[in-house]
C-alpha cells in the first residue's frame, strides 16, 4: 500500500472515530454487554475531555459563537516596550518604545462581509488610510495615496492571477471568496450525517466475539480499584475485512466527498497555486479505493488488542492497547499504555506513546494535570520524548470581579531551542453579551539574555456588536480585475506611481524610487 495508503487509513480511521462511535450507541438499546460497554467508555472518554477543554474556555467559546452569527466591529492595537541597553545606541529602544499599529476589523460571517483598516505611528511617521475589504463577490483595496478602491470580483480573480503570472496560474483556477468566511469545523449538518450514515456500519462491522469483559482490581496512583476490564481483539483477517469495507464505502460516500471538497476549499484560501478543492477529493476518493483494494500488503500480524478500565462512573481510568503493522516486510510495534486519575477537582493523564521496530524504540509521552480552583483552573502539561521533557506548558485562569486573567508560560528545554526558553502570556479579558475587550502581554526569558526588559510586545483589542458592517460606495472603483497587462501597466506606472511619489515626498522627504 505503501505511504500514501496508510496515510489515508489514518485519515479515514480518524474521521469516522469518534463520530461513529457515538453513531453507534443511538443504533443500541443500552444493553449491558461487552461491545457496548467497551465502545460508550471511549465515547464518554472523548465527550470528557471536550468538556474539560469547554469548561476551561467557556467565555471564549461562547464568543466565538457569537462572533460567528453577528456583525462585529473590532479594534486590534499593537505596541511594543525594550530596555535593552544594545537597542539604545542606534536609537532602536525609541522608535520602538514610540511606535504602534491600531486595526480596526469588520466583520459579518452571515453576511459574508469583512473590512479591515490600517493606522501606524511609526516613532512619528504616520501611516493611515489603508483599507480593505471582501465579500462574497469582491474584493477592494485602497492605499494613503490613492483615492479609489482597486477591486477585482471573484467572477475575473483566476483570469486576475494568469495576467499577472502566467506561469503559474491558468485563469481555470476555482476560486471562491466565501470561503474566506467558512471554517474548517464540521457543521452541525455534517456531524448528524456521520451520525445517521455510520451508525450502522460500526455496528454490523465490529463483531460481537471481539469484546469481553471481566472486573479486576487495579493500582492507579495511589488508588486501589475494582475496575471493570474492558477488551477488544482483532485478528488480522478481521482487520482487514473491516478496513476494506470502510474504505469501499467512504470511496462511495458522495456526501463524504462534498465534505472534503469544502474542507479543502477552506484550507487552501489564499493559495490559488494549490490543486483544487474538486481534484483534491477526487484523489481522496481515488486513494481509498487504491487502499481497499490493496489492503492486504499492510499486515497486522499480531492482530490488535486494545484494553480499558472502567471506575465505577465509567470513566477509562487505565488503557493498554498494543498492534503491529508490517509495510514492505518491514514490521513496527505501536503500544499506548496510560492511566487518568480522577478526583473531585482533578484529572490527571499520562500517557506514553511507544514505536519500535528492530532498530529503534521511541517513546513520546504527556501529562495532563488539570486542576479546577475555587476560583478557575490551574493545569501543566508536560510533552515528552524518550523521557526528556520537551516543554512545559503552565497555566492559571481565574476570574477576578467582571475580568477573566489568564496567565501561562512555556518552558522549552534546550534540545527544542538550543538553549532553555520560557515564553510568557498575561492576559486580561471581558466577556459581555454584545462586546468583549481585552488586553495581552508577550514575552520571553531564557535567564541570561533575552528577558522581559529585551522586548515586549503588547496587544489591545476591543469589539463590540453593531447592526451591520459599512462598505465603500462602489462609485469610487478601479475595476483592475478585467485589465489587460498592458492596462495595468499603464495605470500602476502612469496613475499609481506618480500619486505614491509624491506621497513619499510629503511623508518622509525621500524619493521613493518607483
Amino acid at each position: 500500500m505503501g505511504k500514501k495508503g496508510l496515510t489515508i487509513l489514518g485519515i479515514s480511521v480518524g474521521v469516522v472515530a469518534v463520530l461513529a462511535i457515538g453513531a453507534y450507541i443511538l443504533f443500541q438499546t443500552m444493553v449491558n454487554n461487552p461491545k457496548n460497554n467497551y465502545l460508550m467508555a471511549e465515547l464518554d472518554e472523548v465527550e470528557g475531555t471536550f468538556e474539560l477543554f469547554e469548561e476551561r474556555f467557556e467565555s471564549e467559546l461562547d464568543w466565538y459563537e457569537h462572533a460567528e452569527q453577528n456583525a462585529i466591529e473590532s479594534t486590534l492595537g499593537i505596541t511594543a516596550e525594550t530596555n535593552d541597553p544594545s537597542f539604545q545606541e542606534m536609537g532602536l529602544d525609541q522608535m520602538i518604545n514610540n511606535s504602534n499599529i491600531n486595526l480596526a476589523i469588520g466583520q459579518d460571517m452571515a453576511n459574508e462581509v469583512s473590512t479591515m483598516g490600517l493606522n501606524a505611528d511609526i516613532a512619528g511617521l504616520t501611516i493611515s488610510d489603508v483599507n480593505a475589504y471582501i465579500t462574497g463577490e469582491k474584493a477592494g483595496l485602497t492605499l494613503p495615496f490613492i483615492e479609489e478602491y482597486m477591486v477585482v470580483n471573484e467572477a475575473d480573480a483566476a483570469t486576475f492571477l494568469n495576467t499577472l503570472d502566467p506561469a503559474t496560474f491558468t485563469g481555470e483556477e476555482e476560486i471562491d471568496y466565501s470561503m474566506f468566511f467558512e471554517t474548517s469545523a464540521l457543521t452541525e449538518t455534517q456531524r448528524e450525517y456521520f451520525i445517521d450514515e455510520y451508525a450502522t456500519f460500526i455496528r454490523e462491522n465490529l463483531p460481537d466475539d471481539a469484546f469481553e469483559s471481566e472486573s479486576e482490581e487495579i493500582t492507579v496512583g495511589e488508588n486501589t480499584v475494582n475496575a471493570d476490564k474492558l477488551t477488544m481483539i482483532l485478528t488480522e483477517e478481521q482487520i482487514h475485512t473491516f478496513l476494506r469495507d470502510l474504505f469501499n464505502k467512504m470511496a462511495e460516500d458522495e456526501e463524504l466527498a462534498n465534505i472534503i471538497e469544502t474542507q479543502m476549499m477552506a484550507a487552501n484560501l489564499g493559495n490559488p497555486a494549490a490543486p483544487s478543492a474538486e481534484d483534491t477529493a477526487a484523489e481522496f476518493n481515488n486513494s481509498l479505493k487504491e487502499a481497499a483494494e490493496n489492503i492486504e500488503d499492510v499486515g497486522f500480524p499480531e492482530g490488535l488488542t486494545s484494553v480499558v478500565w472502567t471506575d465505577g462512573d465509567d470513566n477509562i481510568i487505565q488503557r493498554d492497547f498494543d498492534t503491529s503493522i508490517t509495510v514492505d516486510g518491514s514490521t513496527g510495534q505501536i503500544a499506548v499504555d496510560g492511566t487518568t486519575e480522577i478526583s473531585e477537582d482533578s484529572t490527571v493523564f499520562n500517557y506514553d506513546m511507544t514505536f519500535s521496530d528492530e532498530t529503534m524504540e521511541s517513546v513520546i509521552g504527556y501529562t495532563a494535570d488539570l486542576n479546577e480552583t475555587e476560583s478557575g483552573y490551574e493545569d501543566m502539561i508536560t510533552l515528552r520524548a524518550d523521557s526528556e521533557d520537551l516543554f512545559v506548558i503552565n497555566s492559571v485562569k481565574t476570574e477576578e470581579e467582571d475580568s477573566e486573567v489568564w496567565n501561562m508560560d512555556i518552558n522549552f528545554n534546550e534540545q527544542m531551542t538550543g538553549s532553555p526558553l520560557t515564553l510568557f502570556m498575561e492576559s486580561n479579558s471581558v466577556y459581555n453579551e454584545d462586546q468583549a475587550t481585552g488586553d495581552m502581554t508577550l514575552y520571553a526569558d531564557d535567564g541570561i539574555n533575552v528577558t522581559r526588559d529585551t522586548f515586549v510586545l503588547n496587544l489591545t483589542s476591543d469589539s463590540q456588536t453593531i447592526s451591520e458592517i459599512e462598505m465603500p460606495g462602489g462609485d469610487n472603483e478601479k475595476n483592475i480585475g478585467q485589465m489587460s497587462m498592458e492596462e495595468l501597466d499603464a495605470y500602476f506606472n502612469d496613475e499609481v506611481g506618480p500619486q505614491f511619489e509624491e506621497w513619499m515626498n510629503e511623508n518622509f522627504g525621500a524619493p521613493s524610487g518607483f
